[in-house]
């Protein structure tokens, strides 16, 4: 991990996942709480992810906010493609399973990405610490 330099969270480019944060217009102070992502989560479930991109922010944020949305921006990041790719286990391992998987298949271009995000999103979620991992675990990322 210490020789990755190009390991980061988000790009910022026009298509992915989008983080669903906001900024305040005057201070830049980043807005993402439970209440805003549930908010978000729920656009996403009902429209697509690109409804971030479609959106305004008077309907992306949640209804008891709407009145604030002129000092809000959406931001523009989104998930870097090997974290997302890297957390899948999370996604389709149970939960209860530690280790969660007895063989990782790849192939051996992979090796700085899939692979390294999904050890590294395992152990940031508590994977191998006596009935950790295995659940809701995200972290990670590669170049883009």
């Amino acid at each position: 991990v210490r020789g990755r330099t190009e390991w980061c969270l988000s790009r910022q480019r026009s298509w992915g996942v989008p983080l669903p944060a906001f900024y305040h217009v005057e201070t830049g102070e980043a807005l993402l709480t439970e209440e805003t992502v549930e908010h978000v989560a729920s656009l996403v479930s009902t429209h697509g992810s690109d409804c971030w991109w479609r959106l305004s922010e008077a309907e992306l944020l949640p209804p008891r906010m709407r009145h604030e949305a002129a000092s809000w921006r959406k931001g523009g990041d989104t998930l870097d493609v090997w974290f997302d790719s890297g957390a899948s286990w999370a996604a389709v391992l149970s939960p209860d399973r530690c280790p969660p998987a007895d063989l990782y298949l790849e192939g051996s271009d992979q090796h700085r990405g899939w692979f390294q995000s999904s050890l590294l999103t395992y152990a940031g979620a508590g994977g191998g610490r006596g009935g950790g991992g295995g659940g809701g675990g995200r972290g990670g990322g590669e170049r883009g």
